[in-house]
């Protein structure tokens, strides 16, 4: 049986690859603080990956066939993952992000659009950014069989972060949904379990070794389009105020789950070179999404947060 190594491996993305790697029959283990309780059937490697000394004593005497790092968000932590794990291992599979790149209003972004310290997204970017340098480093200088990912927006059931909750209490509140960027900005969603899948593919292959890939679903979505799929599957009204960001005094991630900035990418290369192509349209993944939730549970005592309040005062709108 092949043994494979998630980095994190408790929560959302990490929690799902793991998962996804035990239905394909691998012995998986996860490498956390043990914060948080660890996926049933995986083998827990408690350490602080900041630390190499602790990661190399919870690795010791284990050899990995696969190893999937979900967690790392500075080139240190990936220096130290290199140094714990690099021997015999056949894919390391890196998750980045698309927030890499920095041709800034040149879309769709492709593998080849320039990357680095990007204003947007600020210092994480510049990590992810450094993160994929030094991995493309090793494979360049040592042959280290690494395959990077950049996901754009990620969503799904047990989501860590308040985006697809963001909407959907706000909806069955009947709360306005205060939109920034008048609704425009473009965005890309990619549904966990097209991610896992294209990281089974992955693993089937050597073609993808030395190379990075956008990975997403097909559609391009408004951000006021997003907030009416989601009223859609909810079937419920959507009261939508759609503002200029400069005109609220707040920046958009003050309020909102997104910035009022476009992110969207083609994703020809992966579909090209493993035949991966995703299952999930955005309507449908959500449909999975609120099938999963408690929505009485969601929802109790929830209000609208006091700068969403402040602005719709602002547009004469009462709550």
């Amino acid at each position: 049986m092949k043994n494979a190594l998630v980095f994190g491996g408790n929560i959302f993305v990490g929690k799902a690859i793991a998962e996804k790697l035990l239905k394909l029959g691998y012995t998986v283990y996860v490498l956390n603080r043990g914060n948080r309780p660890n996926p049933k059937g995986s083998i827990h490697l408690e350490a602080d990956r900041n630390d190499l000394n602790d990661v190399l004593r919870a690795c010791k005497g284990i050899d990995f066939d696969i190893v999937v790092d979900s967690s790392a968000y500075s080139p240190e932590q990936t220096k130290i993952a290199i140094q714990a794990i690099n021997h015999g291992i056949k894919h390391y599979i890196h998750i980045s992000s698309a927030s890499v790149y920095i041709d800034e209003n040149v879309y769709p972004y492709t593998e080849d659009s320039k990357r680095g310290a990007n204003s947007v997204w600020g210092e994480y970017s510049m990590n992810k950014y450094l993160c994929e340098e030094l991995l493309f480093k090793q494979y360049r200088e040592n042959g280290f069989p690494v395959t990077i990912l950049r996901p754009f927006y990620i969503y799904g059931p047990e989501n860590n972060l308040d985006r697809e909750s963001y909407v959907i209490k706000r909806l069955l509140t009947k709360n306005p949904i205060i939109v920034p960027g008048r609704g425009l900005p473009l965005i890309q969603f990619g549904y966990i379990d097209d991610m896992c899948y294209a990281i089974e593919l992955i693993c089937k292959s050597n073609i993808c070794l030395g190379k990075a890939y956008n990975i997403s679903g097909n559609e391009y979505i408004s951000l006021k389009g997003w907030v009416e799929i989601c009223a859609k599957v909810l079937k419920v009204d959507a009261r939508i105020i759609s503002v200029d960001t400069a005109n609220t005094g707040y920046k958009a991630r003050e309020w909102f789950p997104f910035r009022d900035v476009t992110l969207i990418g083609s994703c020809d290369r992966i579909k090209r070179d493993i035949g991966f192509e995703p299952k999930y349209t955005f309507e449908q993944g959500m449909k999975k999404i609120v099938e999963s939730i408690d929505l009485n549970r969601l929802i109790d005592g929830f209000e609208i947060s006091d700068i969403e309040k402040s602005i719709l005062k602002n547009y004469s709108i009462m709550v």
